[in-house]
């Protein structure tokens, strides 16, 4: 599939300079969201995080604090490392998701759906400290029949929830599978991503790696002469399915692959805006 990438530039990294504070006035938490938008990108955001957003239109999205965020701020970035350290909300949705069979490997060269992030969305949404973060962690037990394991999972978005219904359906699995699901490489850990000095989606407790002995990450190995990483994975695909039918993307479906890693980015999984 012809993918178009679209490469823009926000403005800051910050909650506090990323959004504008609501009014006085605008307290109203229970809203029904308000869609006034043509961009289905801004519909799958706003549809996706209904405790969260109250409302959007083809430039903003608005919080049910009545905060406000830009869905992009215009400018244009050429290089794709660029684009991801400086990442706007259009950017966050301008790769779709090849989701369940669509995926066809190897990806094209940067095609990583869900890896350009808006850190001021995720910081306010989740916590913008380890201290905020933690406020909101349980304990959730992993493969309880295989492994009984705990991990600490964010409530927010009921995640939890969702880790926990993920866990009874893989435990549910032939024991095959136990081996790319036993000893995970973890869930919350306040971090930035390794080489760079973007905050980590585990941080924010919505993101779980599995077995890291069975897994390929792009970053162990190295690129052809032209630069050029070759595709690896040993993940099954009905791992990936069940992950998926819960509202988390997989990173074995990136260029850069992290076959390990899974978040909960429900936006990316909309009909409306998965790969068609």
């Amino acid at each position: 599939m012809s993918l178009t990438l679209v490469f823009c530039k926000s403005s800051s990294n910050q909650v506090k300079s990323a959004v504008s504070q609501p009014d006085s006035n605008s307290q109203n938490l229970n809203k029904t969201i308000k869609v006034s938008s043509s961009n289905p990108d801004t519909r799958c955001l706003v549809s996706a995080y209904p405790d969260f957003l109250d409302s959007v239109d083809d430039h903003s999205i608005k919080w049910k604090d009545g905060s406000v965020m830009p869905f992009d701020d215009g400018k244009v970035e050429n290089d794709f490392e660029t684009m991801l350290n400086h990442a706007t909300l259009k950017d966050q949705m301008s790769i779709c998701y090849p989701k369940g069979d669509q995926f066809q490997p190897p990806p094209s060269i940067n095609n990583d759906p869900g890896r350009p992030r808006f850190e001021p969305f995720f910081l306010k949404m989740y916590g913008n400290s380890q201290e905020e973060v933690r406020k909101s962690l349980v304990p959730v037990i992993w493969l309880p029949k295989h492994l009984h394991k705990q991990l600490m999972v964010t409530t927010i978005n009921g995640v939890d929830q969702k880790i926990k219904a993920i866990s009874d359906e893989l435990d549910a699995l032939p024991d095959d599978y136990v081996k790319y699901l036993a000893n995970p490489g973890g869930t919350f850990n306040w971090r930035v991503i390794a080489g760079t000095q973007r905050q980590s989606t585990h941080s924010f407790g919505m993101t779980i790696d599995i077995n890291v002995a069975q897994s390929d990450y792009w970053r162990n190995f190295k690129p052809d002469s032209k630069g050029v990483y070759s595709y690896r994975n040993r993940i099954p695909s009905k791992i990936v399915e069940i992950f998926e039918k819960y509202g988390f993307i997989w990173g074995g479906k990136w260029y850069h692959f992290d076959t390990m890693h899974f978040e909960y980015r429900p936006e990316l999984l909309r009909d409306e805006c998965i790969c068609k």
